[in-house]
């Protein structure tokens, strides 16, 4: 089968129409129409729901999507691993980091770093935190930009590399939200638990939530799982559930009143955003070593 045929359709779960996915994936919208139902036979089952008057996966479709993304993800891994190349450019560096830090801290940080030592290429791979993990153990990465609890350990070997804080995170419990009020507030009702869109149970999120989840009593009913942040915000905001999300990835949502806090602060879970590295080897790799230390005392995300 073409992995197109999957790029297609995750293009298509994340879109509006055929149409706006067709014009997303540059083809004709018969044609793209055309490889959905292809790849349709070749799953064997109906993937989207064509009698709904909007766009509606099947159920099949639903669980399809996630083992597509997850397909996907570990192909581009592959090929990123394939071209890990000598470096051919002066200020180039390459870096791993979960997707959600990629649209938050991560700015943060090439920011001050480009502020010191100028424009700088980099080469980044945004993917789940093993997969990160395992790109910076074997080489393929110079930097790994990843989420640290204080309860649950690293899963990076303190004595093999260095790290340092470059700022903090916090997981908080999120809703649709309906005039300004979330549609679901924990801790829910026994007769009517809370549909709860969730990270993998092996995840470092998911083991976090876990955790709180055996400290404090509430009522949820475990719906939908994915692990991935963006993923499951946009489920949130289709209405599926209440989900725990970094605080720095739902802020804009929160204050347009899409979005709305489903809990108190003691429903939130604090993270470290760390970065690890090796020991500094060239010019570059020292600036980027001090300038990362200076960033431990600025101020924390909420």
């Amino acid at each position: 089968m073409d992995f197109k045929l999957l790029e297609d359709f995750v293009c298509l779960a994340h879109s509006s129409s055929f149409t706006s996915a067709a014009r997303e994936r540059f083809v004709t919208q018969p044609a793209f129409s055309r490889r959905i139902k292809a790849l349709e036979q070749w799953v064997g089952t109906d993937l989207v729901n064509r009698d709904s008057p909007q766009l509606e996966l099947t159920e099949q479709g639903k669980a399809f999507l996630v083992e597509a993304e997850e397909i996907l993800n570990r192909l581009h891994l592959a090929r990123e691993s394939a071209r890990a190349l000598k470096k051919t450019r002066t200020n180039e560096i390459s870096v791993a980091a979960q997707n959600s830090i990629v649209q938050t801290v991560f700015m943060s940080w090439m920011h001050e770093i480009e502020k010191e030592v100028g424009p700088v290429y980099v080469k980044l791979s945004s993917d789940r935190l093993a997969d990160c993990i395992e790109m910076f153990r074997n080489g393929s990465v110079d930097y790994l930009l990843c989420y640290t609890h204080n309860e649950l350990g690293n899963a990076i070997d303190d004595n093999r590399f260095q790290s340092t804080v470059i700022g903090q995170e916090t997981l908080v419990p999120v809703s649709l939200a309906t005039n300004k009020q979330a549609m679901f507030h924990l801790p829910g009702e026994a007769n009517n638990p809370i549909p709860l869109v969730a990270y993998t149970h092996q995840s470092l999120f998911g083991k976090s939530i876990d955790q709180l989840l055996n400290k404090e009593a509430c009522y949820l009913n475990r719906r939908y799982e994915n692990p991935f942040a963006h993923t499951l915000k946009s489920m949130v905001l289709g209405g599926y559930g209440l989900a725990w999300l970094p605080y720095s990835f739902v802020k804009d949502e929160l204050v347009r009143g899409e979005l709305a806090l489903a809990g108190d602060e003691k429903w939130n879970i604090p993270f470290e955003v760390r970065l690890f590295y090796r020991k500094p080897d060239d010019s570059l790799s020292h600036a980027i070593h001090n300038i990362s230390e200076g960033m431990t005392e600025m101020a924390s995300i909420k």
